[in-house]
């Protein structure tokens, strides 16, 4: 605080002869017994100094100050930041698997640490599965789709910069053309999201191809919906292989909820599941399902949301009016609070 360093015992006396001034950026001076040194915000406490008194607090003559009555009795410490309060010596201020912000930075920036140690950017590989599917760009005869998948996906992780999506490709249903993709993006990728191709169809190859390439499978069908079909697996080198059902509602649901944990987990973060909030919804169905449910829902206020009709897991319209998704336990209904995950 601006004002004027004392100590305790001296406020006895009615007025304080000033002695001098203690100077931002430099040394602390010493406090003479039974005097005040002005003091600004910023500067060091004078040693022997036991609080500041402010300006407000006296009446300031050329020479001296004359004390005022004191709303509170001051106490040692007052107005001092004292040496060692935010963190005392040894402790951690920024531990590792914590992302750098910029209060991160400014944290850092006070311990002069200007080199760090980081992870590099996750490198993801996205790879699209399927006879039927052309470009966004392109004309879609009624027996053909635009693939929604590559782009939604390169967007649902374009916003965190430590990502960094180095393909999105689409291959046929054709085994060798599709292993020949998936091992390309083995040797350039930390991460794999395939979409299509993972169920019990004659051309869904994705299983066996990942098998052949030295994949481990971790799981392979969860009860969830949409997005039951999810395979999960980990590539020779340790990367995040997941093969995510091809309809529309389910790639990206099963992104939100399943692939980002995995990707956060390669790029260091001491949690790999980001903190969601909670909404409550404000009108319910009394439906209920067997499985984990994620239901698409618009949001309408704070902590409130609705659900937003939905013809099933190929339904792209109600994905782009939604905000998110709620997840339902199983057998549970009503209006929560449920846990929300946004596509923002």
């Amino acid at each position: 605080m601006d004002g004027y360093a004392v100590r305790l015992a001296d406020l006895q006396q009615r007025s304080l002869e000033v002695a001098s001034e203690a100077m931002i950026g430099q040394p602390p001076v010493a406090l003479p017994p039974g005097k005040t040194i002005r003091i600004f915000t910023g500067a060091p406490v004078p040693s022997a100094a036991e609080a500041i008194i402010q300006r407000e607090h006296v009446t300031e003559e050329p020479h001296q100050i004359v004390l005022r009555p004191f709303p509170k009795p001051p106490v040692r410490g007052l107005n001092i930041r004292p040496q060692g309060e935010n963190a005392r010596s040894g402790e951690v201020v920024a531990a590792s698997g914590t992302m750098i912000t910029a209060a991160v930075v400014a944290t850092l920036a006070s311990f002069g640490h200007v080199e760090l140690s980081v992870y590099r950017r996750v490198r993801v590989g996205v790879i699209t599965t399927g006879n039927e599917l052309v470009g966004p760009e392109a004309s879609a005869p009624p027996w053909r789709i635009r693939d929604s998948n590559g782009p939604g996906l390169a967007g649902l992780f374009a916003p965190w910069n430590w990502v960094e999506v180095l393909s999105a490709v689409r291959v046929s249903d054709d085994r060798a053309a599709m292993k020949r993709v998936v091992e390309d993006a083995l040797a350039r990728c930390d991460a794999i999201l395939l979409t299509g191709g993972v169920s019990a169809g004659q051309y869904d190859f994705v299983p066996d191809v990942i098998a052949e390439l030295g994949g481990q499978k971790i799981f392979h069908r969860l009860p969830m919906r949409p997005g039951a079909p999810v395979l999960g697996a980990i590539g020779p080198r340790g990367q995040a292989i997941l093969g995510l059902p091809g309809n529309p509602v389910s790639v990206m649901v099963t992104a939100r909820r399943l692939g980002l944990g995995a990707m956060r987990r390669l790029a260091g973060f001491a949690e790999p599941h980001l903190r969601v909030p909670e909404v409550r919804l404000i009108e319910v169905d009394g439906k209920t399902m067997p499985n984990w449910w994620f239901r698409l829902v618009r949001l309408t206020g704070a902590g409130m949301a609705e659900l937003v009709p939905t013809r099933g897991s190929g339904d792209v319209v109600s994905l782009g009016q939604s905000d998110g998704f709620i997840e339902i336990p199983p057998d549970a209904a009503g209006e929560g609070p449920w846990p929300f995950y946004s596509w923002a």
